[in-house]
């Protein structure tokens, strides 16, 4: 592998596409396919959607940038990070998104193994009515299925950052697009579609609450990877020329546009089988499985779509275990397979949770993904701003950039985000408290 600069020692990626593709696979996952449409059901609709894009620009871009940065000026992953940037507290912050990271991939993998259970019983052809939803009989046997989820995983990580995580990302990711769309023009012709789309676009203020706009950065941060962690890891594997807003912009597009077709995916095959668009984490279970029973060759084209979101949910779980790999290797001293062994038992151990209770889930991807995700964001935004230090900072987020970085840039990433991250994590829980 080529090493990283300045005599590191450390992988980098191969191509610049590479780095694109990788991590806006991580980013993708299932954070979109799985978790936008039912936030969007949840949080109002169009009011969600508008609020989630603002936010992207707004605080996902840069947010990106800041963690890009400050992995690639220190060469390490989050827990070398912060005490390479300076950072009072280092150890403890790190230590709090490292434990994030673990918590959220551990139910994280449980929803992508039933998407794996799907794609296997529609390739079987034994699906029956009405699929098994999250919680529910079905769902609550497919430990076999995390064990296998989790190993493939581990298997990835093992074989080392090009081999494995940068040629599956290049690789599934052309795929899935591919699929989505093809998807998309099928529902759109059925019965409902348009016009339960059309509904569900209508505007309506009153849905613009402080809780919404909370569920909209939780969004945000979460699908694309941001909160200090996955994104902070593979900034310390980019290369030196790599231009880190060409990455950033890249990554978030392909996020949203990720996003933006789940969507168009997912809402009007809701309105076409009579499914709740608020059925919560168990939307993807609930409404694709009737929408393939109903078309020719559905056992196959089911079968498809679910190994391709299998495939894509796989790339962010792969890049939240490098995080945990990463750090046992950098601060332990272990060697890669010791630790891929060791985080696949922890993670079997701590998904038994999210396997057998049901609405276990949905409270912890609301403590560990809607708000411990954005403070890990805020932590390595302030990390960056205010401990690497000014002029450095905008070195390295301006290096090889075509586009032009001034230290406007610079006060958005140091002021705005963490103050505006806050702000809107006070008000969106207080909204949330009170209106129970």
């Amino acid at each position: 592998m080529t090493m990283g600069s300045g005599g590191s020692g450390r992988a980098v990626f191969r191509t610049g596409w590479g780095v694109i593709l990788t991590t806006a696979g991580a980013a993708i996952g299932l954070g979109n396919i799985w978790r936008f449409p039912y936030m969007m059901g949840e949080h109002g609709g169009l009011a969600f959607l508008v609020l989630y894009l603002g936010l992207v620009v707004a605080f996902g871009i840069p947010g990106l940038m800041a963690e890009y940065a400050l992995g690639r000026h220190t060469r390490r992953g989050p827990v070398g990070a912060f005490h390479g940037a300076g950072m009072p507290g280092a150890k403890f912050f790190s230590g709090l998104l490292l434990v994030t990271i673990v918590m959220a991939a551990s139910y994280y993998g449980v929803v992508l193994a039933e998407v794996l259970h799907q794609a296997v019983r529609f390739g079987l052809g034994a699906l029956r009515a009405g699929a098994p939803a999250v919680g529910e009989q079905g769902f609550a046997a497919s430990m076999a299925w995390v064990v296998i989820t989790v190993g493939l995983s581990g298997t990835a990580i093992a074989l080392g950052l090009r081999t494995g995580i940068e040629r599956l990302s290049t690789l599934v990711l052309p795929v899935f697009f591919v699929m989505f769309v093809a998807l998309i023009v099928y529902v759109l012709g059925q019965d409902g579609a348009i016009e339960g789309l059309r509904q569900f676009l209508r505007p309506r203020l009153d849905d613009l609450t402080p809780a919404t706009t909370l569920a909209a950065l939780g969004q945000a941060v979460f699908s694309l990877g941001l909160g200090g962690t996955l994104m902070v890891m593979y900034g310390s594997y980019m290369r030196d020329h790599d231009s880190i807003p060409r990455i950033a912009i890249g990554t978030a597009g392909a996020d949203v546009a990720a996003a933006l077709l789940a969507g168009m995916l997912i809402v009007p095959a809701v309105f076409a089988v009579g499914v709740p668009l608020d059925s919560g984490p168990a939307l993807l279970f609930t409404v694709m499985p009737k929408v393939f029973q109903g078309m020719p060759a559905g056992s196959v084209l089911g079968a498809t779509f679910f190994l391709s979101v299998f495939l894509v949910g796989l790339l962010s779980l792969i890049a939240a275990y490098q995080v945990a790999v990463g750090a046992a290797v950098d601060v332990l001293g272990w060697s890669r397979v010791k630790g891929v062994v060791a985080l696949a038992a922890l993670q079997l151990v701590l998904s038994v949770p999210a396997v057998l209770l049901s609405g276990y889930i949905g409270v912890s991807d609301l403590v560990w993904g809607t708000t411990m995700m954005p403070v890990g964001s805020a932590l390595a935004v302030v990390a960056l701003a205010w401990f690497v230090g000014r002029a450095k900072a905008l070195e390295e987020i301006g290096r090889r950039s075509r586009m032009p970085v001034t230290p406007l840039l610079l006060y958005w990433i140091k002021y705005v985000l963490p103050i505006g991250i806050a702000v809107i994590l006070v008000y969106g829980w207080w909204d949330a408290l009170s209106s129970d």
